[in-house]
């Protein structure tokens, strides 16, 4: 791997230059890349492609093969423009030779193109080739006009391929983030501690940054993305660290017991016996806040495994104390369930609970969040609601967050920011693996449910082949007559030319023309949460048999009587991802079945699911899971939803986390060292400012 060294004494610009600062962007510009995200300079660095193209391997036409992506360096013949009559397509077509052969090179929508190639204009193209009609072909390939060995040199090697938003070509965006590269890349400070720099062997911050939008090879790419991935896990470890420190010095909560009215009240009203992991995890959350410090903990619990219970045992336990509790869910539909059940279980004790969604009409809203602020609800249901503006707690003691994977550091942070120092208990049905959690929630004790709750159904999972779907429509038929009903989950909602990959629309029609009399009903994220829950409602009460959708009905959906799923194009699912959504039946008295229906598949998937078929042991499928995934290879950018990181990847990169977790806890043990290191300390500061998962009130 090359060094590169890299001086400050040219640049004389600020790294948080605005954009429409800079020469030749304008407000046209500036308000296109404010769509990416882009507002100032700083934003450009961080800004990374979301893959790579390997132009690496130059050939000559004589040597190209079908079906791998190659450069040639050649002479344009004489190029032909003409509109399709039919489509209204502008094609560009010309033939192409480098002396060992030629080529036919075809662009579609390339406006101005017969003027910027000429007759014997020297280029390199990019591309796949093909053969048609016993020639070679290029279609629509990337193009460079080769006037020097420097025009080669910037068209190949590996090339970034950036997020786009129309209006910015791609090769403009290169150019523009190569001057952004030249100009401010010198103005990046070191953060991280020379130090852990030196320990973990990492490349200083620039060359990461550079690498991460020129890499040399892969393994200059690994090396440059493990940095950035390894800083963002020591920032969250070295917070989540310093916050047990903190709650442990200055915390002070409201003590909660298990000897109040209203706990002993909620108990009694159980209509069913506990489980020992349950009582087990009462007993330790009661271990942890009958002496007034703040309770932080992760309850982990395979789906069904009555993780809820305990969260309103915790609520009732709250309502003793005088103090509020929030249930925050990342959903509505299943915000709406744990309403019912809190309603069903906590208002006969004579706790008033209420529910707060975006959904609710503005005079009912303030008449909730009025009540929330006075005092008179004691349990606060609802979504991320709760954290907008407007809305305050009166004694907010305990915050309880359902399906935490899908909430965001930054908006547990907001949540617990509601109240002095509250009790904080997250909750998931999507198992971690050990080494993980532990890194992760570093903060927390974990408990865990390991249990069926008495009488829960095994759930039997079969492997079928897309050609059995009339066997698999008459099994329909036959258990909707013994009272069951249907789920059939679809990877996406409308189709899109691919016939082979089912979708909610597609799958919903076939259904209403087979079996309509069952009663067919659709579900899926682009409807409203009114159009949501009035399928749902059918379903539970029996009008429709069979509900099509996606996954957004993988989490707290809860009918009893469902006793089949149907996961279509199951290949594309994550184990874990599989494993939730089969939690969706067998919840009730009757036996569940989860049909995984296949069209072809490859080999390797073929294996993962073998491992879904052979447990339903949900850590074991996690740990699966996490195996399988593997290291990352040179792929790009993708943000990864809720967790808040740019570049890391907690399965892929638990090597980096362990590393981050082992550091913080030693950067937080030596205060002295951690004050001397001002530029961590003061990144670290605005990390926990954006949202402080750290914060305690006075």
């Amino acid at each position: 791997m090359s060094e590169r060294t890299i001086t400050e004494s040219s640049v004389t610009a600020d790294i948080n230059d605005p954009v429409i600062n800079i020469r030749g962007i304008g407000p046209r510009r500036a308000a296109l890349l404010k769509k990416l995200g882009i507002r100032t300079a700083n934003d450009v660095l961080w800004f990374f492609p979301r893959r790579y193209a390997d132009r690496r391997e130059i050939c000559k036409i004589a040597e190209l093969r079908p079906g791998r992506n190659s450069v040639v360096i050649v002479k344009i013949g004489t190029v032909s423009c003409r509109r399709s009559f039919r489509t209204g397509i502008q094609v560009c077509s010309c033939e192409a030779e480098d002396g060992t052969g030629t080529l036919s090179v075809i662009w579609f929508n390339r406006k101005g193109l017969g003027s910027i190639l000429t007759e014997g204009t020297s280029v390199a193209l990019f591309g796949l080739p093909s053969f048609c009609e016993g020639r070679i072909e290029f279609s629509n390939p990337e193009f460079e006009i080769v006037k020097d060995a420097s025009g080669i040199a910037g068209f190949t090697g590996i090339v970034p391929v950036y997020p786009l938003t129309a209006g910015l070509p791609e090769r403009w965006l290169r150019k523009f983030i190569d001057s952004i590269l030249e100009n401010y890349l010198p103005l990046v400070k070191e953060y991280l501690p020379q130090s852990i720099i030196e320990k973990r062997g990492l490349p200083d911050i620039r060359e990461a940054l550079r690498g991460m939008h020129r890499p040399e090879s892969e393994s200059h790419w690994k090396y440059c993305r493990d940095r950035l991935a390894y800083e963002e896990f020591l920032f969250l470890q070295t917070a989540l660290v310093l916050r047990k420190e903190r709650l442990k010095r200055y915390g002070r909560a409201a003590r909660l017991t298990a000897e109040g009215p209203y706990f002993s009240a909620f108990m009694s009203s159980l209509p069913f016996e506990l489980t020992p992991s349950q009582r087990q995890v009462i007993s330790r959350i009661f271990e942890d806040t009958k002496n007034g410090h703040p309770m932080s903990r992760l309850l982990q619990g395979d789906v069904g495994s009555g993780k809820t219970v305990i969260s309103l045992a915790l609520a009732a336990a709250g309502a003793d104390a005088g103090i509020q509790t929030a249930i925050m869910a990342p959903t509505e539909v299943l915000a709406e369930q744990l309403y019912v059940q809190a309603q069903k279980f906590l208002s006969k004790t004579g706790i008033k609970c209420a529910l707060l969604k975006g959904g609710l009409n503005r005079s009912e809203k303030s008449r909730i969040i009025d009540s929330i602020r006075e005092g008179r609800i004691k349990v606060v249901v609802g979504t991320h609601a709760m954290i907008q503006d407007g809305v305050e707690f009166s004694r907010l003691g305990t915050v309880i967050i359902d399906e935490q994977q899908r909430f965001g550091v930054m908006q547990r942070g907001e949540m617990l920011s509601r109240g002095k120092t509250p009790h904080l208990l997250m909750m998931s049905a999507t198992p971690i693996p050990r080494t993980i959690s532990a890194c992760l929630f570093g903060d927390m004790d974990i408990s865990v449910i390991r249990e069926r709750p008495k009488g829960r159904q095994k759930i039997e999972t079969r492997l079928i082949d897309l050609t059995k779907i009339r066997d698999l429509l008459q099994f329909m038929i036959d258990e909707s007559a013994a009272g069951g009903r249907t789920y059939w989950i679809c990877p996406r909602v409308e189709e899109d030319g691919e016939n082979n990959i089912a979708s909610v629309e597609k799958r919903y029609k076939f259904l209403k023309k087979h079996l309509c009399p069952l009663g067919i009903g659709f579900i899926h994220g682009k409807m409203d949460s009114e159009q949501k829950s009035r399928e749902l409602e059918k379903f539970r009460a029996g009008e429709i048999k069979v509900l099509v959708g996606t996954t957004v009905l993988e989490v707290g959906v809860d009918v009893p009587e469902a006793s089949v799923v149907v996961i279509e194009s199951p290949e594309r699912y994550g184990l874990s991802q599989l494993h939730q959504i089969r939690g969706r039946v067998g919840r009730g008295s009757r036996r569940g079945v989860c049909l995984l229906l296949v069209d072809k598949i490859e080999e390797e998937a073929a294996d993962r699911l073998k491992i879904l078929l052979a447990t339903d042991d949900g850590f074991r499928i996690a740990e699966a899971d996490h195996l399988l995934r593997g290291p990352g290879k040179i792929s790009g950018y993708e943000q990864h939803g809720a967790s808040e990181f740019r570049t890391a990847d907690i399965y892929r990169d638990s090597v980096l986390l362990e590393r981050a977790s082992e550091d913080a806890r030693s950067l937080v043990s030596d205060e002295k060292a951690l004050l001397n290191e001002r530029a961590f300390k003061d990144k670290l500061d605005n990390y926990l400012n954006r949202g402080s998962i750290v914060s305690i009130k006075a």
